[in-house]
């Protein structure tokens, strides 16, 4: 991601795809790492009902995080202000 800002979207036509897709279940939790977080992603025990399995530890720059959450939304960041979405004080539907 040279010559680009920390948050920026990359281009989909310049991505070399060769990960794995990991299903998981639920967030457990968002840790801070000093500027960055690390989200930590699970999916439910077969072995012991009621726990969950750790399958994913991401750790991401924190600034990043607001872009996640446009693209989670499906929504475009120049569009949609965050202090307005800050107001927000219930659920859409």
């Amino acid at each position: 991601m040279t010559g680009k800002p920390a948050g920026d979207v990359m281009d989909k036509n310049l991505l070399i795809d060769q990960a794995c897709d990991i299903y998981c279940h639920g967030l457990a939790r968002i840790d801070a790492l000093g500027p960055n977080r690390r989200l930590v992603f699970t999916v439910p025990s077969v072995d012991s009902t009621g726990y969950q399995q750790v399958v994913v530890k991401l750790i991401l720059p924190a600034e990043l995080m607001v872009t996640l959450a446009y693209m989670a939304a499906g929504t475009d960041r120049d569009t949609i202000s965050p202090d307005l979405i800050a107001l927000e004080t219930g659920r859409a539907n």
